[in-house]
């Protein structure tokens, strides 16, 4: 794909839902401004859906979600030409979800570490947070309890874009990992990762835990081309990704 390609917009973006309300399983979700807010949207990517691992041999199944909360903040309109002088921005708030199965008959830990890459590089999207962050863990046993908390208080326009209301986005969830950790950092991408410590038949399924925020300053440069790329290693290895088409919403 040549440099050109690479950073031409699609003409359309690849959300495989467009939704009003968050799912119930979070323990507290907040993402959702108050009715009459414009320039707000929730969709949902399916970047991988039960996708089988493995090259020769299958040995297990994938699926990532990513639920996109997306907000043109400092209560100016995302036409406006002046939008960035004028204190606007783009917040993308990802909610990360999903599951890692092995198959039954491998053995459960098949693999030592799991990786889960956003790679904004063609897409001059910010990585501004991700959680929970490398060593934010709470050993507790054969647990290592994560904790998600997530606060941004933002400026939004409402009323047919007529008022501004200040609105504060919060998203709260706990998750534990048996014999395994959690790692998380934004360095030029977003980077999260799942490593295991010791055999554990708690590792025949992996549920995904993670949160995102990027930011951008132009909204006229949407959809934009990301990209996501899974690896897993250990007594198998497989890796798969690919770029994605990423829209406003609005």
């Amino acid at each position: 794909m040549s440099a050109e390609e690479a950073n031409k917009a699609p003409e359309r973006d690849e959300a495989t839902e467009e939704r009003k309300t968050p799912p119930s399983s979070t323990m507290l979700n907040e993402l959702v401004p108050p009715p009459g807010t414009v320039y707000y949207s929730l969709r949902t990517y399916s970047l991988m859906n039960n996708q089988k691992m493995g090259a020769s041999r299958k040995f297990g199944r994938v699926t990532w979600h990513i639920d996109a909360y997306t907000y043109a903040s400092g209560a100016v309109s995302p036409t406006d030409p002046d939008f960035a002088s004028k204190g606007g921005m783009i917040y993308i708030v990802m909610i990360h979800r999903g599951s890692v199965t092995i198959d039954d008959d491998f053995d459960a830990d098949v693999w030592d570490r799991m990786t889960f890459q956003i790679s904004l590089r063609q897409s001059n999207l910010t990585p501004l947070l991700h959680l929970p962050s490398t060593g934010s863990e709470t050993p507790s046993g054969d647990n290592n309890n994560y904790t998600i908390n997530y606060g941004q208080e933002m400026q939004l326009l409402a009323n047919q874009g007529n008022e501004a209301i200040s609105f504060e986005a919060k998203y709260q969830e706990d998750f534990s990992r048996v014999l395994a950790t959690q790692t998380g950092s934004t360095a030029g991408d977003i980077h999260f990762g799942i490593y295991t410590i010791d055999e554990s038949s708690k590792h025949r399924t992996t549920d995904l835990f993670g949160l995102s925020v990027l930011t951008h300053s132009d909204p006229s440069q949407f959809p934009l081309s990301p990209g996501f790329n899974f690896d897993i290693d250990g007594d198998e290895h497989w890796a798969s990704g690919r770029p994605f088409s990423l829209g406003l919403g609005f």
